[in-house]
């Protein structure tokens, strides 16, 4: 007599064994909070508006160009700070040109360069009071679309909300990008 199944109990065993890769974790994702960042946003004609102020408090320096008897020190995210280093031993704080999403600057003759933000702006400096800029060439750098730090999770950058501007830490529920 010839047996329908034969080995019928392989036959189920690899039929369990093939369940089990079917597993699924029905925890509600939305309850999954963890500490990451998010972005800080600004609306693009927010983030274009460069003003020369008065002189403000050095909080985090960047890269330093020396120009001629004066200094620019960069403010990082923040904007550029006017030092008359006439004399090294009393320099004299003339004014905050305000560049948001400022990182890097170059100069040449009396024009810096300067990012801001997701541009390129060019400025006048003849006159460290009174800067005025001479071009700017819109979406020269990448979107900011992720924050310095690494190894972290945040909640993903949308351009739709304007450019980001930083990064804050806080209690995310269920974010879906890392780096």
């Amino acid at each position: 007599m010839h047996k329908p199944f034969p080995h019928r109990h392989v036959w189920l065993m690899a039929g369990l064994l093939a369940l089990t890769g079917c597993y699924y974790d029905y925890t509600d994702d939305r309850l999954s909070a963890k500490t990451g960042y998010r972005p800080v946003y600004a609306s693009y004609e927010e983030v274009r508006q460069i003003q020369t102020l008065t002189p403000q408090p050095l909080k985090a320096p960047g890269k330093i160009y020396i120009k001629d008897k004066f200094l620019f020190i960069n403010e990082i995210d923040k904007g550029i700070h006017v030092v008359d280093n006439s004399d090294p031993a009393k320099p004299v704080r003339i004014s905050f040109i305000a560049i948001r999403g400022n990182r890097d600057i170059a100069v040449k003759d009396s024009i810096l360069y300067a990012d801001n933000a997701v541009d390129l702006v060019a400025l006048n400096i003849a006159n460290p009071r009174n800067v005025r800029v001479v071009k700017r060439v819109e979406n020269s750098f990448p979107y900011p679309a992720y924050p310095p730090q690494t190894n972290v999770t945040f909640e993903c950058a949308d351009p739709a909300k304007g450019v980001v501007i930083g990064w804050e830490q806080a209690e995310l529920v269920n974010p879906k990008c890392f780096r």
